[in-house]
């Protein structure tokens, strides 16, 4: 009698747990990873909703290929890290295709190029680019703007967990320069032209990429079909005047 009892409720809990693996991806949705403090890229409107050029892109994609996406807003070292032990399907934040990053996640063919830029205050006359930084530099922590911080000898790296933080640092005179992606740069310059200006332009040339999972192979090759079809129509590029310019 036990043993029938014991076995029932074997069956029990183990259906139980299949129903609750179930409903808890909501629906087998897709997890997008994003940080959504990269404006224009990704950021949270005054609606409290997540927008911006990726947002559009990847939801584009989405619809192209008829997948049930979410996104899932996470700071962006954690989601590299996250990425790297699967923890998210795929993530769309910014992220340039490096050899090092490849060896923690997938990347999709590139979507978007971006370089690094410098932003310094508006009375600075003696920085002029990457090569002339000194003192403490901001830049977000994981990205590719800290790297090349770490690069010049008299520059010392401040990370930041939100870029807009690092350029609130630099208005307040608190660090002398702040390092990231152009698009991002020349629109926090733009707000405050006044205070900001960058300096000695473009200085690398990265493409961008969407992360996936390693072994989900099948959903990169999908956000692949996806990116050549949105190409193909045009749609990057109307994007690109919508939020970038």
């Amino acid at each position: 009698m036990r043993k029938v009892l014991w076995f029932g409720t074997i069956m029990i809990l183990l259906f139980s747990t299949i129903l609750v693996g179930c409903n808890s991806s909501g629906s087998s949705k897709i997890r997008i990873a994003t940080d959504a403090t990269w404006k224009p890229f990704e950021y949270v409107d005054d609606n409290k909703q997540i927008v911006g050029f990726d947002i559009d892109v990847m939801n584009a994609i989405a619809e192209k290929e008829n997948l049930n996406i979410e996104f899932v807003d996470v700071p962006f070292d954690p989601l590299l890290a996250g990425m790297a032990q699967g923890t998210y399907d795929a993530a769309i934040s910014s992220i340039t295709i490096t050899d090092n990053r490849k060896k923690d996640m997938l990347f999709s063919d590139p979507y978007f190029v971006a370089g690094q830029m410098v932003v310094v205050q508006a009375s600075n006359t003696t920085i002029t680019g990457i090569d002339t930084i000194t003192g403490s530099v901001g830049a977000q922590i994981g990205t590719t703007g800290a790297s090349e911080v770490e690069k010049v000898p008299a520059a010392t790296l401040k990370i930041y967990d939100e870029i807009g933080l690092a350029f609130q640092d630099l208005m307040n005179g608190q660090i002398n320069a702040v390092v990231c992606d152009n698009p991002v740069a020349q629109g926090y310059v733009s707000k405050n032209s006044d205070k900001l200006k960058t300096v000695g332009g473009l200085f690398t040339s990265e493409n961008y990429g969407i992360a996936v999972a390693k072994g989900k192979t099948d959903l990169l090759n999908k956000i692949n079909a996806g990116i050549k079809a949105i190409k193909d129509e045009g749609l990057i590029d109307e994007l690109s005047k919508k939020w970038l310019q």
